[in-house]
């Protein structure tokens, strides 16, 4: 059952303008590399607009009552905000940014997958969080599926159709971020840090890039062409 925040009664709780919120809880190995990943990814593609932030984790204020009830999206996307004026806050305070971020994203844990597919997807709907997506790393051991997608339709979410392609890859379209999430089972999340989530951009016909392992190719394709070069010079003396 969610509990909605209070609208009439005590006038809300203030707080200074030196206000920080408490830093996220740490995630567990299993969601660590989606949620490291993903935020990278979405922040990256987004850096070029300083009314868009991206934060994965974030800690989500929602009750001007009540500082103490507060969620913590693995990844959490808004637009049209000044998202120089929130990072000092260290989170995102609901009636201090006059608006719910349009995207929200869980990652399923043992401890938190109940959760997050009861109470958070209730409490979201009623913020008119205009996205909330969920992702299994393990492929639905915890939620039952390996992904999921809403969209709020009134006050109510509705599910966003996703499609499960022959070689077993999932994927859907997020009208919020004009990306597709997709999630394959070949892309090992339990191996070297990676994540099976990754997000597709349409308009590239790319997927969102992890721009650190491109330049580790590059630097080490520079340094095999120095090699190479070195080598023929040294049999051409």
């Amino acid at each position: 059952m969610v509990t909605k925040p209070q609208t009439t009664g005590a006038p809300p709780v203030p707080f200074t303008d030196d206000y920080v919120c408490p830093d996220p809880e740490p995630r567990d190995m299993i969601q660590s590399p989606t949620i490291n990943k993903s935020g990278y990814f979405v922040a990256h593609h987004f850096a070029a607009r300083p009314d868009t932030l991206v934060r994965a984790p974030c800690v989500l204020n929602f009750d001007p009552y009540n500082m103490n009830n507060r969620v913590e999206p693995d990844l959490l996307v808004a637009f049209g905000v000044e998202a120089a004026s929130i990072l000092p806050r260290n989170g995102y305070i609901i009636w201090e940014v006059g608006k719910p971020p349009d995207f929200v994203m869980e990652v399923a844990s043992e401890t938190t997958h109940r959760r997050d597919t009861g109470f958070k997807r209730d409490l979201y709907a009623s913020l008119g969080i205009a996205e909330y997506w969920r992702v299994d790393p393990t492929g639905g051991d915890f939620y039952g599926y390996a992904l999921a997608g809403d969209r709020l339709v009134g006050d109510e979410y509705q599910a966003i159709d996703l499609t499960t392609e022959a070689d077993g890859m999932i994927w859907g379209y997020s009208p919020a971020l004009d990306l597709c999430p997709c999630w394959h089972p070949a892309w090992d999340w339990d191996v070297d840090d990676e994540t099976n989530l990754r997000f597709y951009d349409r308009k590239t016909g790319r997927y969102l890039c992890d721009f650190l392992l491109v330049e580790e190719a590059l630097a080490a394709a520079e340094e095999r062409i120095r090699q190479l070069e070195a080598q023929l010079r040294s049999e051409q003396s």
